[in-house]
C-alpha cells in the first residue's frame, strides 16, 4: 500500500480533478436524464452547478474507505516490477506514486464513475442522484480526450445505452449437449438484451457532447465509433453513419483508420450507407483516409467484390505511391478468386512504373499467376522484366529459372518476347541468366 505521504496528495488531486470535470460538463449543457427511476423517488436534476459540485464532492469525500480500496486496486494493477524488487519497496513505491500522481488520480476517478453508475443503473433500486454525479464526471473526463478515458470509459457508453450496470455480463453462450452437465429435460430460456430507450437517448446526448468538443471529437469519438460497430444491437440507434461522415472530413491518421474500419465493419448489415461513405472517402484529398482504404480492400472484398474493384481501380493509380503500393497487395487475393479481374489490372500496375508496387505484385501474385499460366500468355513476366529495376529483377529471374526447370519451351517463349520488345533488356536478361546457369544461357543463343 502507498504510504500516507503520497495518499493525501492523490486524494487532493482527485478532488480537484473531480471538480474540474463536473464544471466542464455542466457548462456544456443539460445533463442526460437517468434511464432508470423509482416511481417512489423520481429523479431531481441538480438546480445549479454549486449544488451539483457540493453533492458530488461531498459524496466523494465521505467515502474515504472506498478511495483507499480504489487506490490499492490501481497500485496493484499499475505498479511496475522494479518497485516490487527494490531493496526498499515502500520508499520506491512512494516515489513512483508521486511521479504518476495524475494517472493514478484519473484511474481512481474512473473507478468512482463505475461505482456510481452501477448504483444508478441498479434495476431494483436505481439511485438517480448518483446518476448525475457519474454522468457529470464522465462527460467532463471525455472533454479532456485522454487515452485513459478512451480505454476505460467506453464500456460506460454501452452500459448506459443498455441501462445495465457496468458489472453486468450477459449470458452469450447457451448450454447444450457439448456441456457435460447439460440436462435435456430442462428448457433453457435465454434473455435477449434489448437497448433501453431512455438509455439510448442518454448515450446519444453524451456522444453529441463529445463530438462538439474539438479535443474529444478527434482523440475519443472515432475510436469509440469503431468499437460500437461490434455491438450490432446498438448500431441503428446511435447515429453512427452521420457521426462517421461528420468526423471523416477532418480526421487525421489514426482517426481516419478507425472511421474507415468502422464503415467496413458496418457494410454487411448496412450496405448502402456504408457504400456511399466509402465511395465518398476514396475521392477525398486526405491521404490517410485513402491509405486506410487501401489496407481495408482485402477485408471489404469478402463483403462486396464489385465495390472493392471500383475502389481498387482508383487507388491502384493514386498520386501517392505508398497508397498505390498498398492497394496492389489486394491483387494477391484477387488472383486466387478471379484470375480475369487480376489480368485486367496487373499489366496496368506494371505499366504505371511504381517500383514499390511492382515489388509487391511480384511477391504477392506472380507465383499464383504462374500456377495458373506457366506459358505466360498474358506476357506479364516479360513485361515485368523490361519495366523492373535491378532489385525486382533479382526476384523475377528466380521465377524465370523455375519456369525453365518446369517448362523450357515457356522459358524460350518469354525470352523471345523480351527480345522482340526491347533488345537492350534482352541483353541484360542474357547476362543475368548466365550468372545463374551458363547452360541455360547457351539455349538463348538461338534467339540472338
Amino acid at each position: 500500500m502507498v504510504r500516507r505521504d503520497a495518499e493525501p496528495l492523490i486524494w487532493e488531486n482527485c478532488s480537484k480533478i473531480l471538480e474540474r470535470y463536473v464544471k466542464d460538463s455542466y457548462n456544456q449543457g443539460p445533463l442526460p436524464q437517468p434511464p432508470l427511476e423509482s416511481p417512489d423517488f423520481p429523479s431531481s436534476p441538480p438546480k445549479n452547478l454549486d449544488v451539483l459540485l457540493s453533492k458530488t464532492s461531498g459524496l466523494f469525500s465521505m467515502d474515504k474507505a472506498g478511495f483507499k480500496a480504489k487506490l490499492s486496486e490501481i497500485i496493484d494493477s499499475m505498479e511496475p516490477n522494479y518497485v516490487k524488487r527494490h531493496v526498499d519497496p515502500e520508499s520506491e513505491r512512494e516515489k513512483w506514486a508521486i511521479k504518476n500522481l495524475e494517472i493514478i488520480s484519473k484511474r481512481i476517478i474512473i473507478l468512482q464513475i463505475r461505482d456510481w453508475l452501477a448504483t444508478a443503473l441498479d434495476d431494483t433500486a436505481p439511485d438517480t442522484d448518483r446518476w448525475y454525479f457519474a454522468i457529470a464526471t464522465m462527460i467532463g473526463m471525455c472533454f479532456e480526450g485522454s487515452e485513459l478515458c478512451r480505454e476505460y470509459c467506453f464500456t460506460f457508453i454501452v452500459s448506459i445505452a443498455m441501462a445495465q450496470s457496468p458489472f453486468y455480463r450477459s449470458k452469450a453462450i447457451s448450454s447444450g449437449p457439448h456441456h457435460m452437465d447439460w440436462d435435456s429435460s430442462v428448457a433453457e430460456v435465454l434473455q435477449e438484451n434489448i437497448p433501453h430507450q431512455s438509455g439510448l437517448m442518454a448515450a446519444n446526448l453524451i456522444l453529441d457532447y463529445i463530438s462538439s468538443s474539438p479535443k474529444s471529437s478527434h482523440s475519443l469519438l472515432p475510436y469509440w465509433i469503431e468499437s460500437l460497430t461490434s455491438y450490432r444491437i446498438l448500431t441503428p440507434h446511435l447515429n453512427l453513419f452521420s457521426r462517421i461522415k461528420l468526423n471523416l472530413k477532418n480526421s487525421e491518421k489514426s482517426e481516419s483508420e478507425a472511421l474507415i474500419n468502422a464503415t467496413v465493419n458496418l457494410i454487411p448489415d448496412y450496405h448502402e450507407q456504408s457504400k456511399k461513405i466509402l465511395i465518398s472517402a476514396v475521392q477525398m484529398n486526405n491521404i490517410e483516409i485513402r491509405k486506410t482504404l487501401s489496407t481495408s480492400l482485402s477485408k471489404l472484398y469478402s463483403y462486396d467484390s464489385k465495390l472493392t474493384l471500383y475502389l481498387l481501380d482508383i487507388l491502384l493509380f493514386d498520386s501517392d505511391e505508398n497508397i498505390s503500393t498498398l492497394a496492389t497487395s489486394t491483387l494477391g487475393l484477387i488472383i486466387r478468386v478471379d484470375t480475369n479481374e487480376f489480368l485486367q489490372r496487373a499489366p496496368k500496375v506494371i505499366d504505371n512504373g511504381n517500383q514499390k508496387a511492382i515489388q509487391v505484385l511480384i511477391h504477392s501474385s506472380i507465383r499464383e499467376y504462374l500456377n495458373f499460366d506457366i506459358m505466360d500468355k498474358s506476357n506479364l513476366i516479360s513485361k515485368l522484366w523490361i519495366l523492373s529495376n535491378v532489385t525486382n529483377r533479382s526476384k523475377i529471374v528466380s521465377f524465370i529459372m523455375e519456369i525453365h526447370s518446369a517448362n523450357p519451351s515457356s522459358f524460350l517463349r518469354i525470352a523471345k518476347t523480351i527480345f522482340e520488345e526491347d533488345q537492350k533488356s534482352f541483353l541484360e536478361f542474357y547476362n543475368w541468366i548466365g550468372r545463374r546457369d551458363s547452360k541455360v544461357q547457351e539455349s538463348l543463343n538461338q534467339i540472338k
